[in-house]
């Protein structure tokens, strides 16, 4: 029998914990922490590093940096990214990103793309970049 004790500004309790299996507990996946904290989870599948804004309606701009095949999770629901891969200086973009999605940045040819990993058919739907 597992017990734990539970303390409060007032008073102290014990409660007793019947049929525990510590076997449940595991480690969430970033996607799956994303559902619980809110935030979408994006992942660098190009070649060099990104530098990119997340930010929302309540959510000021805050500057992330991934590194090529790295992940993480963001709050808001927008992410302003540079869509150009090749031109010295920025071609700015916003991408709509759904608050619990999971996405990553693709490069095609000169470009930078946001794409939907939770599409139906696998292969993104771009979102709308380039606003």
């Amino acid at each position: 029998m597992l017990r734990a004790d539970f303390t409060t500004s007032q008073t102290e309790k014990d409660a007793s914990l019947i049929g525990f299996d510590e076997n449940c507990l595991s480690e969430l996946s970033s996607e799956q922490a994303s559902n619980i904290v809110g935030g979408f989870t994006l992942k660098n599948n190009t070649g060099s590093p990104r530098i990119f804004y997340n930010f929302g309606e309540k959510l000021p701009l805050q500057q992330q940096t991934l590194k090529p095949g790295e992940s993480g999770t963001y709050p808001g629901e927008f992410l302003l990214y540079n869509s150009s891969a090749s031109k010295p200086g920025i071609s700015p973009a916003i991408f709509k990103a759904d608050p619990s999605g999971s996405f990553s940045l693709n490069q095609s040819g000169t470009k930078i793309i946001p794409t939907d990993l939770s599409s139906s058919n696998g292969n993104g739907n771009g979102g709308n970049g380039d606003c």
